[in-house]
């Protein structure tokens, strides 16, 4: 009874959403207050000469970043994976169907829900926008026909929430027509170089754990850590971006790394390596939850005789087993960009969740408020800065809930060159102590 009342509200849902998505109407927009006249200079003070003007440098030596390029009216694309080809289809979906939804198409649906909770509070801000939907996994209009048509030439803005495929892609096109792709949910960069337009929100596996390593050396005095890695590409590199980490370092004190490697199903192995006199900081390299569990159960009997803390990866943000009783009794530390966890204490987030409550019935997940700052923030930054607003990535206008902080990565020694991609590299943790989660900075 409970999945069909589940397919009767997606499928309600989809038939409202298709009623209002711009994929098939314009959204009305807002019309904005026509710009303020420029009063003229003091006679004492004479402007700049042309020439000494044009020598200067462009922003990140992108020419384009040094356009001013503003819009009565701004087209946001918003790409994100909603299905509807096949939720809706004949043999695929119907209301009295016992398969599950796809879970995927969930997290698009409510990154978009949330998207258009945002257009709402900035029309009434005045803030004039057309949001264009595109449907990711669409099987009747594919993405690489809409990547590779004209559809796209008047955006100004694009935004995703997207796997790799769609990344690389959506990338490329930004590239090539100089429009700003900003991912939202992607913790990777797909191995792209020389974009300058790709800005990655959700922080990469490299971000993540140099600062995880940073955490553990600055949050626990007295300290014995050890890096528990298994014997796979992806642990090893996580440990390699710690050691990294490690070796940048400039503390006038630093406890040195210990990699053990996680061989069996029991804790036995690290028993050697504990200290009774100091805090033993056990960092997780495992990104697979189930595997991280199991290691955080075995620690947890040692948490007796040893003062032990874990320090696990951001893929344990928002798993619900940590609040288990039988991980009771020791401290667990994870990194994520979102502090979502007491997200209803901002007044602004509060608001849109009630906002969210009243048209869905139901609570926002975190997708939903993903979508919801992603957009706020950057059509702020539109306003503000205009289509190239890359200098100004870290200004506060349209900050809501989320701390950014926003960086040129460069993956060679050389910053006189345009930046591969912008990445948020400011990161929060979470601590999980019987059951409660709080910040731990």
């Amino acid at each position: 009874m409970k999945r069909f009342t589940t397919f009767i509200l997606y499928f309600a849902c989809i038939v409202i959403l298709l009623s209002s998505c711009s994929l098939f109407r314009k959204i009305k927009s807002t019309r904005i207050p026509p710009p303020v006249t420029k009063q003229p200079l003091p006679k004492e003070e004479k402007p700049a000469p042309a020439e000494k003007e044009a020598a200067l440098p462009a922003p990140f030596h992108v020419k384009a970043f040094a356009k001013k390029v503003f819009r009565p009216v701004y087209n946001v694309a918003l790409f994100t994976p909603l299905y509807l080809d096949q939720v809706t289809s004949d043999t695929a979906f119907s209301v009295n169907s016992r398969t599950p939804l796809p879970g995927p198409a969930l997290a698009g649906l409510e990154f978009y829900e949330g998207a258009l909770l945002a257009l709402d509070s900035l029309q009434q801000q005045g803030i004039a926008l057309h949001l264009f939907v595109y449907d990711t996994k669409s099987t009747s209009k594919p993405l690489s026909r809409i990547l590779h048509s004209n559809q796209l030439d008047s955006t100004n803005l694009m935004i995703g929430a997207v796997g790799s495929d769609a990344f690389k892609e959506i990338s490329d096109v930004a590239k090539q027509k100089q429009i700003n792709f900003i991912s939202a949910t992607y913790p990777n960069d797909a191995g792209i170089r020389e974009n300058p337009f790709v800005v990655i929100v959700n922080s990469t596996l490299r971000v993540h754990c140099h600062a995880i390593q940073d955490f553990a050396q600055q949050k626990f005095s007295d300290k014995n850590i050890l890096v528990v890695y298994q014997n796979n590409a992806q642990e090893k590199q996580n440990l390699q971006y710690m050691q990294e980490a490690y070796n940048q370092m400039r503390y006038s004190r630093k406890s040195p790394l210990h990699p053990i490697e996680w061989k069996d199903t029991s804790a036995t192995n690290l028993l050697p390596h504990l200290s009774k006199d100091k805090n033993n900081v056990i960092v997780l390299t495992a990104l697979y939850p189930q595997v991280a569990l199991s290691i955080i159960g075995q620690l947890v009997p040692l948490a007796k005789t040893y003062r032990i803390s874990v320090v696990g990866m951001p893929t344990l943000d928002g798993n619900q087993n940590l609040k288990k009783p039988e991980y009771n009794g020791i401290d667990i530390y994870y990194s994520t960009p979102y502090p979502y966890s007491n997200a209803a204490s901002v007044p602004a987030i509060r608001s849109m969740m009630w906002q969210f409550f009243r048209k869905y019935r139901s609570r926002p997940s975190d997708m939903a408020l993903k979508g919801y700052e992603t957009l706020f923030y950057f059509a702020e930054l539109l306003r503000h800065n205009g289509m190239y607003f890359n200098k100004a990535l870290n200004s506060n206008t349209g900050h809501l809930l989320t701390d950014f902080d926003f960086r040129p990565i460069y993956k060679t020694e050389d910053d006189k060159q345009p930046p591969d991609y912008f990445e948020n590299t400011h990161l929060y943790f979470m601590k999980i102590r019987d059951g409660k989660v709080m910040r731990a900075n």
